[in-house]
């Protein structure tokens, strides 16, 4: 498990109890509405609203003054760094509180794409596999415990994995995965293997227009951008 899939067994906990009476579709919205506004409110209270208010102030006038000065290029010096200078102290009073508000989303968003983005297939189908190296055989076995991914060579089975989400991608662990982990495990370097990957279904949320705009992406985006818009206007954020 990695830094961002922390919160998942309470997403996993609050969209198991949302399903027992709302669509895929619906639950994407409201998750879009909760990151809409939570990611905002959340930088309002981390960040001086106070002094970036000032600071966005001071970049205003300093720009103003500078617009407005008609001397030569060699006396604006002091103008410029006016500007410089308010610009930056702006910068750095939002930087480390925009930062800290996203990480909530980004896990959020890591754990939506392993929920919405893929399905498992239907018991009786089997999915497309690529091993790479292409040396090795890929199997798609149904056991009583459920799918399980079996990647073997001549001498045998190397790696049993058991199906238990809808990750399209399995490989060796990777540096980045101290920050997002792969819910399936990872291949054993000894093995040899060093990727799998499933042509896994990918279910549509909605029930009209080209491929692309059926994906969770195409719902949750723009509702949070509307929300977010909206609570930015409304809670007057700095």
């Amino acid at each position: 498990m990695g830094l961002l899939d922390l919160p998942d067994p309470l997403f996993g906990a609050l969209d198991a109890g949302l399903a027992t009476f709302l669509p895929g579709s619906l639950r994407l919205a409201i998750w879009a509405i909760v990151a809409g506004v939570g990611t905002l409110f959340l930088y309002r209270l981390l960040s001086p609203q106070g002094k970036i208010g000032e600071a966005k102030r001071n970049a205003r006038a300093a720009r103003k003054r500078l617009n407005e000065f008609d001397g030569e290029f060699s006396d604006a010096g002091p103008l410029i760094k006016d500007q410089f200078a308010s610009a930056f102290k702006h910068l750095g009073l939002v930087v480390l509180p925009t930062l800290v508000s996203i990480l909530p989303l980004l896990a959020l968003l890591t754990w939506l794409e392993s929920h919405y983005a893929h399905t498992l297939p239907e018991p009786g189908q089997t999915p497309e596999m690529q091993v790479t190296p292409d040396t090795y055989q890929p199997q798609w076995r149904e056991e009583d415990t459920g799918a399980h991914l079996i990647v073997s060579d001549s001498d045998g089975e190397l790696a049993n994995i058991a199906m238990t989400a809808p990750i399209p991608v399995v490989e060796q662990r990777q540096w980045w995965n101290w920050l997002i982990g792969n819910p399936l495990g990872y291949l054993s370097p000894e093995s040899g293997i060093e990727r799998v990957t499933l042509a896994l279904p990918q279910p549509e949320y909605l029930p009209f227009g080209p491929d692309w705009m059926r994906h969770w992406l195409a719902i949750f985006f723009p509702v949070m951008l509307i929300v977010s818009l909206i609570t930015y206007r409304w809670a007057k954020i700095e």
